[in-house]
């Protein structure tokens, strides 16, 4: 969803009206009060999301009688229209589900609370969630997110059709120059209307793992933290790897962005791609449904050298509104959705890998979780476990840019641009989008 400039101005207005609501008596107090009392709490999701929340709630008024938590679920994109209607209004909710790709904007116009003083004071314990996924929740030094989910992007594959090709399993420990010759081995031994890959050239998680694989950082406060060289190799490396046949067609690049088990990977039309972790699982089923494959196996993104890890990761979390009436409330609820060990087994892992390691721990050892939500959960270990994540924070302004970068991508592809025009677009367009 492309997210017009109106909308930051939109947002730095409402700022303004969570400034007189807190003058008013109507702003963030309560935190040092009792847990009790009456809040809500707004998130995305499906039916099933939704329903597992609400099992949640009541595990939480449970143990809080207290605390009365009312909810509502959206679909994202209306999910995310309504939070800045909500927003321009002074009325959002005390907890709200946000993002990693998309909270900056929110916290930046001053309309999320800052939690450092109740996770200081153990009000909010993140004591069991590892370093770097707090990272991703921070913002100019400021904790505005407590991360509940996290998710990471890795290669995906069917390793059914990769073993037909003769070509052998794709290395752990691949750089881009050796992704690029695996892929090619394996397409000259697939048949004819099968590839070897998916096109990442128009993605921008994809484009965040190269960059930083590359010891680049994505981004450096409001503007662009690698050199144009970086984004022009990244157009070429996908070009180049299409017109040889390797990839899928620009044709099928709106394919990609279906839903899961309508891509290339999911038809069995291409052998490998990107995919969030849980993700793997659901693709796998997919295959198996139409025979294309029985396995998804994975290996980390490619990187440059050891020491730069291309998996990038993000977070799905909840939020403390900056016009709050009832922090202490709501911080006991964070707390409990985070910390819980029958929440994390309620929850499954639904929105993002759970990030408290006691709840994996719990998920792991439960015979009642499902296979797929404990395959994600040793996935996500086994990168940990090798030091193979990395952190971005993602500024105010990224949803702009990903639409771009789909765009130009797309432009470039079709030969309706060449590559040095896309990267000047793309630059130009962040000086304003960053901003």
């Amino acid at each position: 969803m492309r997210v017009p400039m109106a909308r930051r101005s939109l947002l730095r207005s409402a700022s303004a009206l969570v400034v007189l609501g807190t003058l008013g008596g109507c702003g963030a107090g309560g935190s040092d009060g009792d847990s009790a009392g009456s809040i809500r709490y707004e998130f995305w999701g499906s039916p099933s999301r939704a329903k597992k929340v609400g099992t949640v709630v009541g595990l939480f008024q449970k143990a809080r009688p207290g605390v009365q938590v009312q909810t509502r679920a959206s679909d994202y994109n209306s999910y995310i229209e309504n939070l800045t209607v909500r927003a321009a209004g002074g009325a959002l909710p005390c907890a709200l589900g946000v993002q990693s790709t998309f909270f900056a904007e929110y916290a930046e116009a001053g309309l999320l609370r800052p939690v450092d003083d109740l996770t200081g004071s153990g009000r909010i314990d993140v004591s069991g969630i590892p370093e770097n996924v707090l990272a991703s929740g921070r913002l100019d030094g400021a904790q505005y997110v407590i991360p509940t989910g996290s998710f990471v992007r890795i290669l995906g594959y069917n390793a059914d059709l990769v073993a037909s090709s003769g070509a052998p399993a794709p290395a752990d420990d691949m750089t881009w120059d050796d992704y690029a010759t695996f892929l090619r081995e394996v397409q000259r031994g697939l048949p004819a209307g099968v590839h070897a890959s998916e096109i990442e050239g128009n993605n921008m998680f994809s484009l965040t793992s190269w960059v930083v694989g590359h010891g680049e950082a994505m981004f450096d406060g409001g503007r662009l933290g690698f050199p144009k060289s970086l984004l022009a190799d990244w157009f070429r490396y996908w070009l180049r790897l299409t017109a040889d046949g390797v990839t899928v067609p620009p044709s099928d690049l709106p394919t990609q962005t279906a839903s899961l088990e309508l891509t290339p990977l999911a038809l069995g039309k291409a052998a490998i791609g990107t995919r969030d972790i849980p993700h793997l699982y659901i693709t796998e089923q997919a295959l198996a449904a139409k025979a294309r494959g029985k396995t998804v196996a994975w290996v980390p993104m490619p990187r440059v050298a050891p020491a730069r890890s291309g998996n990038v990761l993000g977070i799905n979390g909840i939020s403390i509104a900056a016009n709050c009436g009832d922090v202490a409330a709501t911080a006991a609820f964070v707390d409990f959705f985070t910390n819980d060990v029958n929440a994390a087994l309620a929850f499954q892992s639904d929105n993002g890998i759970v990030t408290n390691l006691r709840a994996q721990e719990a998920l792991l050892n439960d015979p009642r979780v499902p296979k797929g939500v404990k395959r994600s959960v040793t996935v996500w270990r086994a990168l940990a476990g090798a030091g193979n994540l990395a952190t971005t924070v993602y500024p105010a302004g990224l949803a702009t840019l990903t639409n771009e970068l789909t765009r130009l991508y797309e432009s470039a592809a079709f030969g309706r641009m060449s590559v040095d025009e896309a990267v000047d677009t793309f630059y130009a367009t962040a000086q304003y989008a960053l901003a």
